[in-house]
């Protein structure tokens, strides 16, 4: 099973020197250690305007966000990931989401 909080945190620090060469701001965020039951990490990516976030849990529960900052609205989604690679597609989206001009 894909611990999806470490594979968040690895791509975070993947992909940080391409982000940010594109202008994009990237920023990883783990919980404190108390003793939660369940494991998770996210990320908030930034740029035109757009802020996209993305929490992970080590059950592969994921929270999505994209938000559009000059209309204020906000989009939320809620995935259960399977695999690495369903990680890796809705970061995807989110990094799209961000380059795209705010409306």
């Amino acid at each position: 099973m894909t611990n999806f909080p470490h594979a968040l945190a690895a791509w975070c620090t993947n992909q940080a020197p391409g982000l940010r060469a594109a202008a994009i701001d990237c920023e990883l965020g783990t919980p404190p250690a108390d003793g939660r039951s369940k494991a998770s990490a996210w990320v908030t990516l930034s740029a035109n305007a757009r802020l996209a976030a993305i929490t992970v849990w080590d059950t592969g529960e994921a929270e999505l966000e994209h938000a559009d900052l000059g209309s204020s609205q906000v989009y939320p989604e809620h995935r259960l990931l399977q695999t690495e690679q369903d990680l890796v597609s809705a970061l995807s989206g989110l990094v799209q989401w961000v380059r795209s001009p705010a409306r």
